[in-house]
């Protein structure tokens, strides 16, 4: 024997030259673990991940056994009996733990209330991660089979839609949930209180225009997120909304976003150093304090203190007032971005309001870079309020106008001259005019995400 060593064993070894070459062709991905694989398969799409069984018989049984992200995917259609069948196929088949179920499709009623208890009780289900149960509202709000909030030592992310919550006698505790958003859902005061304060890691909350409990007290370190909504119209006689919220001590928060409605509750928020974007401010909430600022109607009743960590802000104006949005603006020096919505366009006729021009605005001279108004339909008092700030923005980079009804060149070329803004104040600001549907929100679609709305 001469001693010497394989070449596949020279490979393995690495070292001196050419080792890493000799190497190239060696698939070492497969000799990681079997849970290892899984993970790996699990984050890619479905027919990706099938299409590992193809690779080699190494990884054959990976993909029937990795973590399951089940996502219907789908829109709600009055025919959902085979769909709810496939599910329970595919859960039935699958030999591996489930990760992520997500159901925006298949409605909850009282014939199939017994098929989702199934489900949730599967024991491939026992560390479930993620939850998503957006229901449609056709179906109305039918109560959720206690089952569902088992999950209460691995969940991460919940999110419910159109249900009622069990009116049971426990409350669970998430210790793992960073994401809870509730949209149309009734739960009681004593449930949903014990809920978030059992779920210390909280990080991103919506309540969305929920029922059945009246006020709500808050203390979570690490939320970062707020979202608060109540109905879009005047609430029905008899019934339990939100009144009251409070959040104590909340280091970490940097978004509050409330909803721009007709009625809403008092907001008391304390600590919230780290805030840096804020909207809706708008007339349906009696009260909004923030430490030591106050805000009463939308009015600013104590402007104390200026918060230099606001970037974004966002306003709900029945019709454009000049002299408020200046109020607000004085209290956020190092805004970048405005976001207006006008919630009553057609009484858009008259002025913007008396306003004193030389009234300094420090954002306007050193940082605001975007605004947006909707909708704009180019009335008097419409022209009035972003002429203001074409005006006087020396660092704007960008200005658009949403939902507008005409979007035509002649109108176009005309609102650049009735605007004036070949005389703008930011040779490099840019302007444009979008259709009606064709603006993105400020709202809900990017709450919780973590790219920034707008």
């Amino acid at each position: 024997m001469d001693g010497s060593v394989p070449r596949k064993r020279q490979a393995i070894r690495g070292g001196g030259g050419g080792g890493a070459g000799a190497a190239e062709g060696l698939d070492l991905i497969s000799r990681l673990p079997d849970c290892i694989l899984g993970t790996i398969v699990s984050l890619l799409g479905t027919e990706d991940g099938a299409r590992t069984a193809a690779l080699s018989r190494r990884w054959r049984p990976v993909w029937r056994s990795a973590p399951l992200n089940l996502d219907d995917g789908l829109r709600f259609h009055y025919y959902y009996d085979e769909r709810i069948q496939v599910v329970s196929e595919i859960l039935a088949a699958h030999r591996g733990p489930t990760r992520r179920l997500a159901f925006t499709s298949l409605p909850l009623n009282s014939s199939n209330a017994s098929i989702y208890d199934a489900w949730f009780r599967l024991p491939q289900l026992d560390a479930l991660q993620e939850l998503v149960l957006r229901f449609p509202l056709v179906s109305g709000n039918h109560e959720l089979p206690a089952s569902a909030l088992r999950f209460t030592s691995s969940l991460r992310v919940l999110d419910i839609s159109y249900c009622n919550l069990p009116a049971a006698g426990w409350v669970p505790a998430f210790p793992c949930l960073t994401h809870l958003s509730l949209h149309q859902v009734g739960v009681s005061e004593e449930l949903l209180q014990g809920m978030i304060s059992n779920s210390p890691r909280i990080e991103a909350l919506m309540l969305d225009s929920n029922s059945g409990h009246r006020r709500l007290r808050l203390c979570l370190p690490r939320l970062r997120c707020l979202a608060v909504s109540v109905r879009w119209v005047q609430r029905r006689e008899g019934e339990i909304e939100l009144d009251d919220i409070v959040v104590e001590d909340a280091p970490s928060l940097e978004r509050l976003l409330l909803h721009h409605v007709t009625y809403g509750p008092s907001v008391r928020i304390t600590g919230a150093t780290k805030l840096n974007m804020l909207g809706y401010l708008g007339t349906g909430f009696p009260t909004i304090e923030i430490d030591r600022l106050i805000f009463k109607a939308m009015v600013p009743a104590k402007l104390a203190d200026h918060f230099l960590n606001v970037r974004i802000l966002a306003l709900d104006m029945p019709e454009p007032n000049l002299k408020l949005a200046i109020d607000y603006l004085k209290c956020f020096p190092c805004l970048e971005k405005l976001h207006v919505e006008f919630s009553e366009a057609w009484m858009g006729w008259e002025g913007a309001g008396l306003y004193d021009p030389l009234t300094p605005i420090e954002c306007l001279n050193r940082s605001l870079k975007t605004i947006e108004l909707q909708p704009y339909e180019g009335h008097i008092s419409h022209i009035e309020f972003a002429k203001f700030f074409i005006k006087r923005a020396k660092t704007l980079e960008r200005m658009k106008f949403g939902k507008c009804t005409w979007c035509a060149t002649k109108w176009i070329q005309d609102q650049h001259r009735k605007l004036d803004i070949e005389n703008r104040a930011s040779i490099g600001a840019q302007f444009s005019f979008e259709l009606q549907g064709g603006f993105l929100t400020f709202w809900l679609d990017g709450a919780l995400s973590e790219d920034v709305c707008f």
